[in-house]
């Protein structure tokens, strides 16, 4: 059975909005996919106006290259200036959390720092084994998240600025920070498809109340120049979304770090 566990603060001297960014909840023995987003949506609706981020395929990795990527240039942000000398450092530093998402979103939004969707065209040229890989998890997604999921809350004015709180991007072959947040922006958009949360490789969306299959062939005429698909590919993720109210998607350039088969 799918267990909701909220979390309690590590230590009292952390702000409440330092806690639900460091991890508001936590989400255990799920069986499917389809009850980690059906708790998605019940957390953001009592939790509105808050925005609800969720890591959920190896988050230790996944923490580990948004650290860096935080750190790349346009994004880097000097908690010395906030930190004063004699706290806690950890406390005091976890407390800074909330000015760093700002800053980030900030940074993102940014008119010089936006990138095209246009420009992604090409980005990634996926083998065929890269492409059966992506069918797979996305039509048997539990079998790529981790068995504790976190939940973190984000304050922004919508879901695509929640990026903001775990940038990742870290490799130059990848998607960059501002190379996704293009992407989920647009998808969010153009097809109302809302972004959920993110692993170390990948980008989780779900389906909006007003997302319609009328728009399904100009999207994945889109998807296609950005990941160049292969036939079979191009035929399956397009059915499955057309057959479940989620879609996930890679920001690296290569998924043989997922074993599916075993």
């Amino acid at each position: 059975m799918t267990t909701l566990n909220i979390e309690n603060k590590a230590d009292t001297l952390l702000t409440d909005e330092a806690q639900e960014l460091l991890c508001f909840a936590t989400i255990s023995e799920s069986k499917s996919l389809k009850d980690i987003l059906n708790l998605y949506l019940e957390i953001k609706a009592k939790n509105a106006p808050k925005k609800v981020l969720m890591l959920l395929e190896d988050i230790g990795q996944c923490e580990y290259t948004s650290m860096h990527a935080s750190m790349g240039d346009g994004l880097y942000f000097d908690t010395s200036e906030i930190i004063e000398e004699g706290e806690d450092e950890d406390i005091s530093y976890y407390n800074t959390l909330p000015f760093q998402v700002k800053y980030h979103i900030d940074q993102l939004l940014r008119s010089e720092n936006k990138v095209n969707i246009r420009d992604l065209h090409g980005k990634f040229n996926y083998s065929d084994q890269d492409l059966s890989v992506l069918v797979k998890i996305n039509e048997q997604p539990e079998k790529i998240l981790d068995e504790v999921i976190q939940v973190k809350l984000v304050d922004s004015e919508n879901d695509h600025q929640k990026f903001a709180a775990q940038l990742n991007g870290y490799f130059s072959c990848d998607l960059s920070p501002f190379e996704s947040f293009s992407l989920i922006q647009y998808l969010d958009n153009n097809f109302d498809l809302e972004y959920v949360g993110l692993g170390a490789s990948l980008l989780f969306f779900i389906k909006k109340p007003s997302f319609t299959l009328e728009k399904l062939d100009s999207l994945f005429e889109e998807l296609d120049k950005i990941y160049s698909y292969n036939q079979e590919a191009s035929i399956r993720l397009k059915q499955h979304l057309s057959d479940h109210n989620y879609m996930i998607l890679p920001y690296v350039d290569s998924l043989d770090i997922f074993d599916l088969d075993g």
